[in-house]
């Protein structure tokens, strides 16, 4: 006598989540707007817990290397949680479910930014829990924050004409060897997101020899804050980054050169400036200036504020007459 057996394949169901963003950015004081998108296969599914968690954690933090210290500071910016579920006991059936969501970004939030020495981020987790292990499930997706600004935000200065001048004298074996003058100026100081900045660049070399590899950048400059593990003390690292650079060539022995529409974007995604705050400490601090550089030894810069928006729009009137 012959048995056959035979086996047949068991699918467990399972829960597929996915957020989908309105747009890849939000600006703090907006909301984050989207929807939770949840792909259930064969079977229902009875919905006891679904939650959506936004966060925004700063964190900063180095080792002194001449020390040894450990420096490291961490601050929440965003905790929110909300409930997509309209009761406890929700039955959602296999097929695609689409859950929209509004959660508010707080003014004060920071943009989001990513580095060695600090980081900025925000995630929005969605956790949904139900009657089965297979159909329950946690996943994690960043968003990125961008602080809203304003040239209104600062003094109407930021909208005037700046320039600087420097003057370097070199000295060879405690014999003066000439004198190198510069001068930068552009038309304002604040400038925001995909702007072009303007440079002006006037140098004069009254030295024997040539000034080579002139050059004009906007740098990013960073500032983070953090405090020592045991001593509590805080200590300050700053770090530099080129954003946009712009060979301008070579200015010749006893001569005066005047460089003209040296053009530097404000790429569209560049964090805004974030300074100091005169209260409490501020983690991660962005500024900006234009640097003119050049060889041996001349380099000469002028600060500049970086904004994601320009004026504020003013109010509008309604058209009512009386």
């Amino acid at each position: 006598m012959r048995f056959t057996s035979k086996t047949e394949d068991v699918q467990v169901p399972t829960l597929v989540i996915n957020v989908v963003f309105h747009e890849n950015r939000v600006f703090s004081g907006d909301f984050l707007v989207g929807r939770v998108v949840l792909d259930l296969t064969d079977s229902d599914a009875v919905i006891h817990e679904f939650l959506l968690e936004a966060r925004g954690c700063g964190k900063t933090g180095w080792v002194n290397i001449h020390t040894d210290k450990i420096y490291e500071t961490e601050k929440d910016y965003l905790n929110t949680v909300i409930s997509l579920a309209s009761s406890t006991s929700a039955v959602i059936s296999p097929g695609r479910h689409q859950f929209p969501f509004q959660i508010p970004i707080p003014a004060e939030c920071p943009t989001s930014y990513e580095s060695q020495f600090g980081t900025i981020r925000y995630t929005l987790s969605v956790r949904v829990t139900t009657n089965s292990e297979a159909t329950s499930a946690t996943q994690s997706f960043p968003f990125y924050v961008f602080a809203k600004s304003f040239f209104d935000d600062f003094p109407s200065t930021v909208l005037r004409p700046i320039e600087n001048k420097d003057e370097v004298d070199f000295t060879v074996c405690a014999l003066p060897f000439g004198t190198v003058s510069t001068r930068i100026s552009v038309s304002r100081i604040a400038y925001s997101l995909g702007e072009t900045i303007d440079v002006f660049c006037f140098v004069s070399n009254r030295t024997r020899k040539a000034l080579k590899q002139c050059t004009v950048q906007l740098l990013l400059k960073t500032t983070y804050e953090a405090s020592s593990r045991y001593e509590h003390v805080n200590e300050k690292k700053l770090q530099e980054q080129t954003i946009e650079q712009k060979e301008l060539g070579k200015v010749k022995p006893r001569t005066d050169m005047t460089f003209q529409n040296c053009l530097l974007k404000v790429p569209e995604l560049a964090p805004p400036t974030r300074y100091s705050g005169s209260g409490e400490p501020c983690m991660i601090a962005l500024s900006y200036v234009v640097r003119f550089t050049a060889l041996p030894g001349v380099e000469t810069e002028i600060p500049v504020i970086v904004t994601t928006h320009g004026n504020k729009e003013p109010p509008k009137m309604n058209g009512a007459h009386y």
